[in-house]
């Protein structure tokens, strides 16, 4: 893809499943990375496999709903590659629960991680993008657009995700910063595969929102088309939440 060759970006959640492959991906076209996420065994991982692409990876772990960890992990980003090109806020979290026995916990992790994350790297990111003119990618997800039964508050949240996204590039565009989301359904993660269900639940609106086209498909699907929004390629796209899901909402 166009202009991803000797830029640098920040990916967080990146120790697996959409994050990681999104790691991987960037590292094919060239660029290099400062990965986040909790687990650093799994961090170190993904940078092997990244590294061998011959590009330039320091891990990092955070807790993106610590602002002030977030702001430490910008700040290495930048002294490290002397300027920021790309934030993909890969970060999330979902649980499942009947609404009315919904924990107050869950609720707030939720909030915290797929809202709190995304807005603090993004808040930290925009002062080094706006010298970059750089781009933010987020993720959204089929349910900021239709909902998912017994899973309420990531649905809401991943809505907001959707907003912020829209609400941003309106505020960045005239200063050339890009903001645009991806939003995955039907993707083999740990998320969709380590699914609690509660008892008592109707699988059938839950499965109807799976990928009709090929079922379910592996994160690198996602990962193609973060690169594609981090490219020249995108370079008059921005505002936009890029549905990846085999038509399971169309």
């Amino acid at each position: 893809m166009q202009g991803l060759q000797g830029k640098n970006a920040l990916v967080t959640g990146a120790s697996g499943g959409i994050g990681g492959a999104t790691a991987m991906r960037l590292a094919k076209e060239g660029i290099g990375l400062l990965l986040t996420d909790l687990d650093q065994q799994a961090l170190d991982e993904v940078a092997a496999t990244c590294r061998a692409e011959g590009v330039d990876v320091e891990t990092m772990t955070a807790d993106v709903r610590d602002d002030g960890q977030v702001d430490a992990v910008v700040a290495a980003h930048v002294a490290k590659f002397g300027s920021l090109d790309i934030l993909a806020n890969i970060a999330g979290v979902q649980r499942w629960s009947h609404t009315h026995e919904h924990s107050t916990e869950d609720f707030r992790l939720m909030l915290d991680v797929n809202i709190g994350g995304t807005f603090f790297f993004s808040r930290a990111a925009l002062p080094h993008l706006l010298e970059t003119r750089g781009c933010i990618i987020n993720t959204a997800s089929t349910t900021s657009f239709d909902g998912l039964a017994y899973s309420v508050v990531y649905s809401a949240t991943k809505g907001a995700v959707l907003m912020l996204t829209k609400s941003m590039a309106l505020e960045y565009a005239e200063r050339g910063v890009r903001v645009n989301a991806v939003a995955p359904g039907g993707i083999d993660t740990g998320m969709s595969n380590d699914i609690t269900f509660p008892e008592g639940i109707d699988y059938k609106l839950v499965m109807r929102q799976m990928s009709l086209l090929n079922g379910m498909q592996p994160p690198s699907v996602i990962a193609g088309v973060v690169a594609f929004l981090a490219s020249d390629d995108a370079s008059h796209i921005t505002g936009e939440t890029i549905l990846v899901d085999g038509a399971a909402i169309a």
